[in-house]
C-alpha cells in the first residue's frame, strides 16, 4: 500500500468510533489468482475431474433453494446439499473444503498489522458476506493468532452486505453506534462501499494493486505461483532485486528443482551436479529441503569454459579456434588470453606484435588475432592439461566414480556445457551423463547434440510451443541472472602449493560494481520463496506441476515490463566471457 494511501486510512480510522473489517480480500487474502482455483485443488485431491463446474452448479442450486424459502444468503452446508451423485460422501468434500479454505486463508500483511493495533485502541468487528460458518472465521483468527473480535458473517445472520445492506443495520443496532462514526474498510465496490455508504457508514475502499495485476491462470500450480506473493507475510522491498528474484526467479527455480526431481527419479541417477553458476541457487534450495528425494547432489564449479579447455589438446586445438575467437567482438587479444586463465606477454610484446591494449578484434584484425593464438598454443595447451588434471581430481572430491548415472543440471541453451563436459570426461571416468535444462532451443546445433547426448528440458518447443520457448531464449540473459551465482565465472582447476585442486575464475574485464550484491539479493529472494512455497503445498496436501510453477518467468521472458528493466540496467558486464575494457554492457541492452 502506498505510504499516502496508508496515511489516509489511519486518519480516517482515527476519526472512527468502530472500524469494520471486510474478510476476503481484505483483511485475508489467498495466494490463488481466483478463488475457484481452490475447487481444483479438491478435485485433483479427490479425484473429481470436473469438480469446478459441479461445485458451481451446486452453488446455482443452493441460492435457487435460498430464494424458494424465504432466505437471504446459502450456507456450504446448503451448498453440499444441492450437488448431484459424488463419488465422495458430501459430507467428507465439505469439511476437505473448510480444511482448505482455512489452509489457504492468510493474513494480508498490508493491513493486518493495522488490525492488529486498531483492536488494542478502538472498537473494531469483521463484517463479511460469505458461505462458510462462523466456527470458520473462529479457527482462522485462532490459527493465524489474530486477535479476536464482534463476527457479522452472513451465513450466520441470515443478511447480507450485497443485497440491501442488512448486514450493516445489525452492525449499527448492535454496537449501539451511529453509521456516521462506522468506517467499513473493504474491497468489494458493491457490497463493501456503495451499500455500506447507502447505510449512512464511512467507507475506505482497499484496492489491492498485487490482486489486479493477476492473470488468469490456467492451472492450480500458476495460480499459486503468481498469487503466492499475495501472502508472504514479510513482502519484499518494491522494485528491488530480492522482490524480482522472489516473484520471478522463486517460481522459476521452485517448479525447476521439482521437475529434476521427477527426472532424477526417472533416469535412476547416482548424483546430480548442480552445474555453476546457473545451479547455485537451485543447490542451496535443495539443501534446505528436509523431505525431497533427490539422489546425492553437489554444486559443479564448472563453466563451458572450463570444460572446454579440460577437452583440449595438440589434436583438436585448431578445431577450438573458433571457440577461442566466440563472442571476443571489440576484445583485446590480451583479454582472449585472460579470460581463459592464460597469462598474457607484457604490454610492451603485445605493442611490438600490433596487439596491444587498444587493438580490438573486428573483422579487420580477425586473422592477426587467429595467429596470434595459434603462436601461443603450447602455453595455451600447458593451461589445458592443468585443467584437465584439475578437473579429475576435483571430480574425485564430488564423489563421482566410473560406472556412475550423472545428471549435470544447467538453465540452457543449446547443450554446449554438456558437450564440453562429455569430451572431458573422455579417459577420466566412464559415466553415463544426462544433461537437465530449464529450456533447449530448437536450433540445430541443439538437435545436432540430442542426437548423441542424454538431454532434457524443462521449457522447449515441444512442451512450451516454439514462440515460447524462442522468447526465453531471446531473453536468456536476464533468465540467467535469476540463476547466477555471487561468486565469479569458473574458468578452470589448478593445483595449489600443497597439491590442492583450486578452483581458477574470471572476474571479467569491465565495471561490475554490484554484481555479487545484486546476485545475493535475488538469491535470498529465491530462497524465500521456495521455503514458503514448499511449506504451502505441503500443508494442502498437493503436488506442484513443474511446468505450471515456472510460469511467471516465462510470462516475464514473454515481455520484461518497464520496472524490471530500470532494474536491470543497473547490471553491468554480467557475462564475463564477453566483457571487455573497452566498452562496457548492461544488461538491459541484452532484452528484446
Amino acid at each position: 500500500m502506498e505510504p499516502q494511501v496508508l496515511e489516509g486510512l489511519l486518519t480516517r480510522a482515527e476519526a472512527a468510533d468502530v472500524i469494520s473489517f471486510d474478510v476476503f480480500d481484505t483483511l485475508f487474502v489467498r495466494p490463488l489468482c481466483d478463488p475457484e482455483d481452490l475447487f481444483d485443488i479438491m478435485g485433483a485431491r479427490f479425484g473429481i475431474v470436473d469438480f469446478r463446474q459441479k461445485r458451481r452448479a451446486a452453488q446455482v442450486r443452493a441460492f435457487q433453494t435460498m430464494h424458494a424459502n424465504g432466505l437471504k444468503e446459502i450456507t456450504l452446508e446448503g451448498i453440499y446439499t444441492s450437488f448431484d451423485q459424488l463419488p465422495v460422501p458430501a459430507q467428507e468434500l465439505m469439511q476437505a473444503e473448510l480444511q482448505l479454505e482455512l489452509a489457504l486463508t492468510l493474513p494480508n500483511p498490508e493491513l493486518i498489522d493495522i488490525y492488529v493495533e486498531l483492536v488494542g485502541r478502538k472498537t473494531v468487528v469483521i463484517t463479511s458476506d460469505m458461505y462458510l460458518p462462523r466456527s470458520f472465521f473462529d479457527a482462522l483468527l485462532a490459527k493465524n493468532g489474530v486477535p479476536a473480535v464482534p463476527l457479522f458473517i452472513s451465513s450466520e445472520r441470515n443478511a447480507t452486505k450485497r443485497d440491501s445492506g442488512e448486514l450493516f443495520d445489525a452492525l449499527i443496532r448492535e454496537t449501539g453506534t451511529p453509521a456516521a462514526n462506522i468506517l467499513h474498510i473493504g474491497d468489494n465496490e458493491l457490497s463493501d462501499i456503495k451499500r455500506a455508504a447507502q447505510k449512512g457508514l464511512k467507507t475506505f475502499h482497499y484496492v489491492d494493486p498485487r490482486r489486479t495485476a493477476l492473470p488468469a491462470a490456467r492451472s492450480v500450480s500458476a495460480s499459486i505461483a503468481h498469487a503466492l506473493p499475495r501472502v508472504f507475510p514479510k513482502p519484499m522491498v518494491a522494485n528491488s532485486f530480492e522482490s524480482l528474484g522472489f516473484n520471478v526467479g522463486g517460481p522459476a527455480a521452485f517448479g525447476f528443482l521439482r521437475w529434476i526431481r521427477q527426472m532424477a527419479r526417472r533416469d535412476h541417477v547416482d548424483t546430480v551436479l548442480f552445474t555453476s553458476r546457473d545451479g547455485y541457487v537451485l543447490e542451496r534450495l535443495e539443501r534446505q529441503n528436509d523431505g525431497g528425494d533427490m539422489p546425492s547432489f553437489a554444486y559443479f564449479k564448472a563453466s563451458r569454459t572450463a570444460l572446454t579447455l579440460a577437452a583440449t589438446d595438440e589434436t583438436n586445438f585448431e578445431a577450438r579456434m573458433s571457440f577461442l575467437l566466440s563472442g571476443a567482438d571489440d576484445l583485446s587479444a590480451i583479454e582472449l588470453l585472460e579470460r581463459i586463465g592464460v597469462t598474457p606477454p607484457a604490454d610492451h610484446v603485445m605493442d611490438d606484435l600490433g596487439l596491444g591494449r587498444d587493438v580490438r578484434l573486428t573483422p579487420a584484425t580477425i586473422d592477426r588475432f587467429r595467429s596470434f593464438l595459434w603462436a601461443c598454443r603450447w602455453t595455451i595447451l600447458k593451461t589445458c592439461r592443468d585443467c584437465r588434471a584439475g578437473l579429475f581430481s576435483y571430480l574425485q572430491t564430488l564423489g563421482v566414480r566410473s560406472g556412475m548415472r550423472i545428471a549435470m543440471v544447467d538453465v540452457g541453451w543449446n547443450g554446449t556445457t554438456q558437450e564440453a563436459f562429455h569430451e572431458a570426461l573422455k579417459g577420466l571416468f566412464d559415466v553415463e551423463l544426462f544433461g537437465y535444462y530449464l529450456c533447449l532451443t530448437d536450433q540445430m546445433e541443439c538437435r545436432r547434440r540430442r542426437g548423441f547426448l542424454r538431454m532434457d528440458a524443462l521449457v522447449s518447443a515441444e512442451s512450451a510451443g516454439a514462440q515460447v520457448a524462442e522468447r526465453v531464449y531471446a531473453n536468456r540473459v536476464a533468465v540467467e541472472l535469476f540463476f547466477s551465482a555471487p561468486h565469479a565465472s569458473v574458468i578452470g582447476y589448478a593445483f595449489d602449493h600443497a597439491g590442492e585442486v583450486v578452483v581458477v575464475e574470471d572476474r571479467g574485464r569491465g565495471e561490475t560494481a554490484g554484481l555479487a550484491d545484486f546476485s545475493e539479493a535475488i538469491t535470498r529472494g529465491i530462497e524465500c520463496y521456495g521455503a514458503y512455497a514448499s511449506a504451502l503445498y505441503d500443508q494442502i496436501g498437493l503436488e506442484p506441476d513443474p511446468f505450471e510453477a515456472i510460469s511467471p518467468l516465462l510470462v516475464f521472458a514473454q515481455a520484461p515490463d518497464s520496472t524490471a528493466r530500470a532494474l536491470l540496467s543497473r547490471v553491468t558486464n554480467f557475462d564475463a566471457w564477453a566483457s571487455s575494457r573497452n566498452r562496457s554492457m548492461r544488461l538491459d541492452e541484452y532484452l528484446v
